[in-house]
């Protein structure tokens, strides 16, 4: 008897029962950026993602999933903009950003991260936000993403 060829890893929209699974991929993004969130942290994501996946039009995640979990997903999200020349109507952010570590090198995080970027600019954003780890953002430099032109952005954080 022959053991069963796994199937070949499928880029697909996260469904609202995925949460637990983007939320372990995000704990793995977190924690190659030296975060560990505290223990309540984890229902509290798993409840975002389900929440926000079932109800909001401007969400969205993609992921590889190989059938049995999921390898890599990424995260986007988009807000109505100020109305300003030659831009759309709305500004797009990509955020965590993911690929279980033993399946990286294979093409997952592109997947993902074009599928969501893609569907921003699909949704109207003429400007997409990212915040980039040292191992991606070379990645995001070949798919178009810049140091951003124009005023200095600038950001405040309660700490």
């Amino acid at each position: 008897m022959s053991t069963p060829t796994p199937a070949a890893p499928k880029l697909r929209p996260a469904r609202a029962d995925d949460a637990a699974e983007l939320t372990r991929l995000r704990l793995i993004m977190l924690a190659s950026a030296g975060i560990t969130p505290d223990a309540d942290w984890t229902p509290q994501c798993e409840a975002y993602f389900r929440e926000q996946l079932d109800t909001d039009p401007h969400f969205t995640a993609f992921v590889v999933d190989d059938g049995t979990r999921l390898l890599s997903s990424a995260v986007g999200q988009y807000t109505a903009a100020l109305p300003r020349p030659g831009r759309g109507p709305y500004v797009g952010h990509i955020a965590s950003v993911a690929t279980d570590p033993a399946h990286r090198r294979q093409g997952h995080g592109r997947r993902v991260f074009t599928a969501v970027h893609n569907w921003l600019v699909t949704a109207g954003c003429s400007r997409i936000n990212l915040t980039a780890s040292p191992d991606g953002e070379s990645l995001y430099r070949t798919l178009g993403y810049a140091d951003p032109s124009g005023p200095v952005p600038l950001t405040w954080t309660a700490e």
